[in-house]
């Protein structure tokens, strides 16, 4: 098993032209994240709801055309988490709202199982690059709906 991680700021300095965003924002990206992954995450051809529960979710999504079952947990405002657990493959994705000395940050991190060595290695920068993309989709589209006034329950 290998954890891989990547924090990227919410709110670029010296962007003045973007919509600011807030942990109420930011939360509620990633609740539409968690119940509809097309959108935020290449690679991802499903994503349906198959029941809710009163701290989370579960969700079946195919991504790269293999069809994965989903535990989804919300810890409101501050992190959501992916787990699976099957005979396939196991994976603990976290996706945090956190601070640091310049302000909200969002970072994702994955325990999964890869390979050590060369081409394991390889494996998990393209993974840290997916998910990298994923937290820049997620404040883009965040963005965007926050322009629109947009609002996402957990319901």
């Amino acid at each position: 098993m290998r954890t891989i991680s990547a924090t990227v700021p919410v709110n670029e300095p010296g962007r003045p032209d973007e919509v600011h965003l807030d942990r109420d924002d930011v939360w509620a990206g990633l609740l539409d994240k968690a119940q509809n992954a097309v959108p935020y995450v290449a690679g991802m051809q499903g994503c349906t709801v198959v029941e809710r529960r009163p701290d989370g979710l579960v969700r079946e999504v195919v991504i790269h055309g293999e069809r994965v079952r989903e535990e989804v947990v919300f810890h409101p405002k501050r992190r959501v988490t992916f787990s699976r657990h099957d005979e396939r493959a196991t994976w603990l994705i976290h996706n945090d709202i956190a601070e640091d000395e310049n302000g909200l940050t969002l970072t994702f991190s994955a325990t999964m199982e890869i390979e050590e060595g060369e081409e394991g290695d390889g494996q998990a920068a393209r993974v840290r690059a997916g998910y990298l993309e994923a937290l820049r989709t997620t404040l883009a589209r965040t963005r965007e709906n926050v322009a629109a006034g947009s609002v996402v329950s957990a319901g």
